[in-house]
């Protein structure tokens, strides 16, 4: 089959996404384009042409932007199946099928795209056959699906000019042919067979990231002094442990997480490596969520390239728990450490069950620096409990603990996002709160009972992106963050002793959490359906990640 694979974004990385599956298909005879938006062009004849097109979503502000995208690859080519997979596919299901998507894939979506590959390009045979290398699913154990599986997509019917092509196909499947620019693609009803979500254990394939833009056009590592590293990226583990109520991952993984082969890790890094790559950023949910798994990993990977530096993201939980192990981390060339903090307010912590407390963090964090080396917390500081108070607190604690230069402006505006599927919804207060789910925004949208607490949010996410387009300092941005925050709370700012220059490493596009995106971050895609020629101006930045 011709399968156009598409990303709109994942936080300025090669989508491990789209390099993973391409592996899959391609291995398999499939002729395979991979497509990411945000450092390439929408390829028109490669669309145009396509059997499948399967978009990537493994975050909110990712399927805000194929929602926006989707029409005009159903203008462009009417008769080709359209497919969403990652995280943010399951949990808006329904939304995706009201603008055409066939098939909705979750957790594990390699061995799905395999399959849903396979039926189209063989109608004929029994669903019950699998593709060389891909096993039986064990009955309860392998597979999960919470969400309906055989859920129908209904189109309309047809009018009375239309007529089905001649030789077109007659199958629930797809319907290709016809007057591709101007009218419905099919008149028929779109069965899933594939599990919407799906935890098989896969035996991963080295990623083939052919196609892509070089790794250079991608997020840089910016060290102290002025200077950058061209920065890679893999995944050594998918899903979590754990069950944070606000986290993406929870209503897909619900607690599984899957471990990527070592060899396969490493030779994904390899390649990276012989492309330019000067530091690794892994992409997994937790590092130590299987830690027996990640200490044997990054001895191997310093064995092999000793002067390659890396980060990895791990919970404030796991660094107390596994303290142990942080020096060694530091001397095989992490340099830095992401956690998803959130809060430093012990209610709200409670709230999202992040699992660890205001002292957990300001116990790691003083860590990390009696070790040498560097946190870079993340904050979704404006949420539903958020007062004026507790965000001055937040200010204080990270002056008080230098770590202004360790968390990106941006950061500090952050709102929580509520999507479908989120275990904050369990919470009755939570549920009391919010308004209709909103499918456009994909979210159930909340309001401070404090205005001024929304106020202030916007406030500093104007602050933060006018800092990014001056390129100011952090400490900069953060001393204006900090005048803004006491007039909203009517108070006289306290004298700011930051420490400007101190330097610390971090990437160009930080990694941002479970949030919903702020003005700046979203732009129309609906029009990217044009060739691949013509100029792109947008830049497109997430808010969100799946820590």
């Amino acid at each position: 089959m011709k399968i156009v694979l598409i990303s709109t974004y994942e936080l300025g990385r090669q989508p491990f996404g789209l390099v993973s599956p391409a592996a899959w298909l391609r291995r398999r005879g499939h002729e395979v384009t991979c497509l990411d938006l945000t450092r390439q062009e929408l390829d028109a004849l490669a669309v145009g042409s396509a059997d499948l097109i399967a978009i990537y979503l493994p975050m909110h502000t990712a399927t805000r932007l194929a929602c926006k995208l989707i029409p005009s690859l159903r203008v462009q080519n009417p008769g080709a199946h359209i497919c969403c997979y990652g995280l943010y596919a399951p949990m808006n299901a329904e939304y995706l099928r009201s603008l055409g998507v066939g098939t909705i894939l979750g957790g594990e979506f390699e061995g799905g795209l395999v399959r849903l590959a396979e039926r189209l390009s063989c109608a004929e045979k029994n669903d019950k056959i699998f593709p060389q290398g891909l096993k039986h699913l064990e009955a309860g154990r392998s597979m999960s699906e919470p969400f309906e599986a055989q859920d129908k997509l209904k189109l309309r019917p047809p009018s009375a000019t239309e007529k089905k092509p001649q030789g077109s196909e007659d199958s629930a499947l797809r319907y290709r042919g016809g007057d591709a620019l101007k009218r419905a693609p099919t008149t028929f009803v779109a069965t899933q067979v594939e599990p919407i979500v799906s935890l098989e254990r896969l035996e991963f394939e080295v990623p083939d990231r052919t196609g892509l833009a070089p790794i250079a056009q991608y997020a840089h590592l910016v060290v102290p002094g002025g200077g950058y590293r061209v920065v890679g990226s893999t995944e050594a583990s998918r899903g979590c442990k754990h069950l944070c109520r606000h986290c993406p991952i929870v209503p897909v993984y619900n607690g599984v997480f899957r471990i990527v082969a070592q060899d396969v890790v490493l030779a994904d890094v390899r390649q990276q490596v012989a492309a330019g790559a000067q530091h690794i950023s892994f992409g997994d949910p937790d590092f130590f969520n299987g830690i027996r798994h990640a200490m044997e990993l990054v001895e191997a990977f310093h064995r092999e390239f000793p002067g390659v530096t890396y980060d990895v993201t791990i919970k404030i939980e796991h660094l107390r728990k596994q303290e142990r192990h942080l020096e060694r981390l530091r001397d095989t060339g992490c340099l830095f450490v992401i956690s998803a903090v959130e809060s430093i307010d012990d209610g709200i912590l409670e709230r999202l069950d992040k699992g660890h407390t205001r002292e957990d963090f300001l116990y790691v964090a003083r860590k990390f620096r009696e070790l040498g080396m560097t946190l870079h917390p993340t904050f979704v500081p404006f949420t539903p409990w958020t007062t004026l108070d507790g965000y001055l607190d937040l200010l204080r604690v990270l002056a008080a603990e230098e770590l202004v230069e360790n968390v990106a402006p941006i950061q500090l505006g952050i709102r929580l996002l509520i999507p479908e599927g989120s275990r904050l919804l369990e919470l009755e207060e939570v549920r009391r709160m919010v308004d209709a789910f909103d499918a456009e925004s994909l979210v159930y949208p909340w309001r401070n009972a404090d205005g001024r607490v929304d106020l202030l949010s916007e406030a500093v996410q104007s602050i933060a992106a006018e800092a990014d387009r001056k390129k100011e300092s952090r400490a900069a941005a953060f001393a204006r963050i900090w005048e803004a925050a006491h007039a909203a709370a009517g108070v006289v700012a306290p004298e700011l002793r930051v420490t400007e220059g101190r330097g610390v490493p971090f990437l160009s596009e930080p990694w941002y959490c479970c949030a919903e995106p702020t003005r700046d971050q979203l732009v129309s895609i609906g029009g990217a359906a044009k060739p691949a020629s013509a100029p792109r101006t947008e830049k497109v930045m997430a808010a969100d990640g799946f820590v």
